[in-house]
């Protein structure tokens, strides 16, 4: 006996709009994000370029990418423009929004959708010393005292940022719980 299933088929724009992303590095801070890396729910990681401040959010354009190459791109061994311009494979490169507290990968853009000003300028080489020295310092211990009302906020501040939150001890009575 052969079950009758209703099969619907997406475009695969639609499918992809609203992919929510966790912010995991970010890379390059002037002002605001300007080079960030995340990733979706399934683990896929995404090289993100700022191209756009707009009135209601932060526009990025986003492409998916290997460990392998987003460790070539740290390392200085890739070219940032050649990550969007060659990805590994097709239907790679999203249009990544900020808006208010989430980043979404909100839709899947075609080669022939990318502007020249969506991308970055040929020539960037990640120089990966201001991480090095970032990584070093990360082993420096604090003491924070933050009042009772505003524990909640200070934690949701610390993951934002992108902080281990387990990491980060608050007084209590005394004794160091973790946050």
């Amino acid at each position: 006996m052969v079950a009758n299933h209703n099969i619907q088929f997406i475009k695969l724009k639609d499918a992809t709009k609203m992919r929510r992303l966790t912010l995991t590095h970010i890379l390059e801070f002037y002002d605001i994000p300007q080079i960030i890396t995340a990733s979706d729910p399934t683990g896929t990681n995404y090289l993100c370029t700022l191209y756009e401040k707009g009135d209601d959010c932060y526009r990025y354009i986003g492409v998916q990418i290997s460990v392998p190459r987003l460790r070539a791109f740290i390392g200085g061994q890739l070219d940032l423009r050649d990550a969007y311009l060659h990805p590994e494979v097709d239907n790679a490169l999203y249009l990544v929004e900020v808006k208010q507290e989430s980043l979404i990968a909100t839709t899947l853009l075609s080669p022939e959708e990318v502007t020249e000003a969506m991308l970055p300028q040929p020539g960037y080489f990640f120089d990966a010393t201001d991480m090095a020295e970032e990584a070093g310092s990360a082993t420096d211990t604090y003491q924070l005292e933050v009042p009772a009302q505003d524990r909640l906020t200070f934690s949701t501040l610390i993951a934002r940022m992108g902080w281990p939150v387990s990491t980060l001890r608050k007084a209590i009575g005394g004794k160091a719980a973790v946050l």
